[in-house]
């Protein structure tokens, strides 16, 4: 019998074992490849300052600080990776059966009822209909409904119906069921009590390419996107807790169980497409794709001061998080997108991609000079309507040109300079005030200078009738 017993406890550890595949060993020479690769990056991309770390579900192997980060333990808003904490936290109520996924938001919250069913699950993989840019007080089912469409307002919807089920503020709710039992003692729920924080890192917006650094513009009722969403703040060190803690199928590093390990595969796996190519995916606060091969679970976050991006590798047991106190959206950005794609490589004793030292300065030199050139032709505009005289009034061919140039200068060029952003790329001028705004700057200058020349050539036209 104990001879039964024995082959049966093996059987069982065989199994587990089976389950939770050791992490994958990172040589020496590979973890130095990326510190090397970082800290060129850093240089070349201008990044005024960074966090990253490599960890498997015991422990953080790799960890460095770059530029104005200078401890791990310094506070970032992580933009929209709040959203996969916001999902875990519904989850944690769908398994105590107090939320339904398939249940109408309205049951949850009455002052949210639309034309067509909105059901938590759709609020989770973003497929509710709402726009990108809607917000908790605008929401409303566009054509987009039962399609993947990313919106921030999704996620602060669900903050609401943690808050209605659970009876606590989405900031308690957090504390006391991630924060307080995963160890992540310096993490917040609550940007705005963040503004005098020691540990809060500055962010950096950058204006014609050169970082400023200055406080993040904390959410307010009409922001759009709050906690729940995008802007949550936590350090280095608290968030590897809270990878490892998926890593480690649920469990904490003291053996608490935050969620259970098939919530966790059905937060990745269970999912919808972005688009027809069915290569990437999104479901429950998560990115699911592959990566030669690999499962690679993912997601972004970006505030108007700052990138943030995390990786896990389920089958290589490892999570990378990226930390930026900078943002750029039309350069670094885009920049380090590709560099932080391509730094995976490493993990699979690849070579990475050459950096280029000149793509920064390259790049923002070709935005401010069409930046100057919008600039200069609406003070050419105002500068011709104020020197101007109508003394004498052009007839024929002459008036027919006149009237032309007069409406395309002082109408129709200021109209396209605040309408182009949101015909041509479907974001509404707000937007870029909030993370473009030397663009938004140039815009507004270079549009109001073309309308004071429309008045200008009214008071002038005034003067000069009879």
């Amino acid at each position: 019998m104990k001879k039964y017993l024995l082959m049966i406890l093996f059987a069982l550890s065989t199994i587990c074992f089976a389950e939770a595949p050791a992490a994958k060993k990172l040589p020496a020479e590979n973890l130095q490849q990326f510190d090397a690769y970082l800290s060129e990056i850093k240089e070349a991309y201008h990044i005024p300052g960074m966090a990253f770390f490599i960890t498997t579900p015991e422990e953080t192997v790799f960890e460095r600080t770059y530029g104005q980060c200078t401890s791990l333990d310094q506070q970032f808003f992580i933009g929209s990776m709040s959203k996969s904490y916001t999902a875990l936290c519904v989850m944690q109520l769908v398994e105590k059966g107090l939320i339904n996924l398939d249940e109408d938001i309205s049951t949850y919250l009455p002052d949210y009822k639309f034309p067509k069913k909105v059901s938590v699950l759709s609020l989770l993989n973003h497929t509710s209909g709402f726009d990108t840019h809607a917000k908790l007080f605008n929401a409303k089912i566009t054509d987009s409904y039962g399609k993947y469409e990313y919106a921030n307002v999704n996620y602060d919807l669900l903050g609401k119906i943690i808050e209605t089920v659970s009876g606590k503020s989405y900031e308690d709710y957090i504390q006391q069921n991630v924060f307080a039992p995963l160890g992540m003692t310096d993490s917040r729920a609550n940007a705005q009590a963040l503004d005098e924080s020691p540990k809060l890192l500055n962010g950096n917006r950058n204006y014609f390419g050169f970082f400023k650094q200055g406080r993040a513009s904390y959410p307010t009722a009409k922001s759009w996107f709050h906690e729940p969403a995008g802007y949550i703040a936590t350090t280095p060190h608290d968030h590897a807790k809270y990878l490892r803690m998926y890593l480690n199928g649920g469990l904490s590093e003291q053996g608490e169980r935050i969620i259970k390990k098939e919530t966790i595969d059905s937060m990745w796996y269970t999912n919808v497409p972005y688009n027809e190519d069915n290569e990437v995916f999104y479901g429950k606060g998560w990115n699911y794709t592959k990566m030669s091969g690999l499962k690679l679970i993912f997601h972004g976050g970006q505030v108007e001061t700052g990138i943030t991006y995390m990786f896990i590798l389920p089958e290589e047991q490892l999570a990378v998080c990226f930390m930026l106190n900078g943002n750029d959206e039309f350069v670094t950005n885009s920049l380090m997108d590709n560099a932080i794609w391509d730094s995976l490589a490493i993990i699979k004793g690849e070579r990475t991609k050459k950096i280029s030292h000149s793509a920064y300065i390259v790049r923002h030199t070709v935005y401010d000079a069409l930046y100057l050139l919008v600039f200069a032709l609406s003070l050419f505009i105002l500068i011709k309507a104020i020197k101007t005289k109508n003394g004498i009034k052009p007839a024929g061919a002459a008036k027919l040109k006149a009237v032309i140039f007069n409406a395309a200068a002082y109408i129709l060029w200021p109209l396209f300079l605040l309408t182009a952003i949101k015909i041509f790329f479907d974001t509404p001028l707000w937007v870029v005030r909030q993370f473009v705004p030397d663009l938004y700057f140039v815009i507004l200058i270079s549009a109001a200078f073309a309308f004071t020349g429309g008045i200008f050539r009214i008071i002038n036209a005034a003067c000069h009738t009879n």
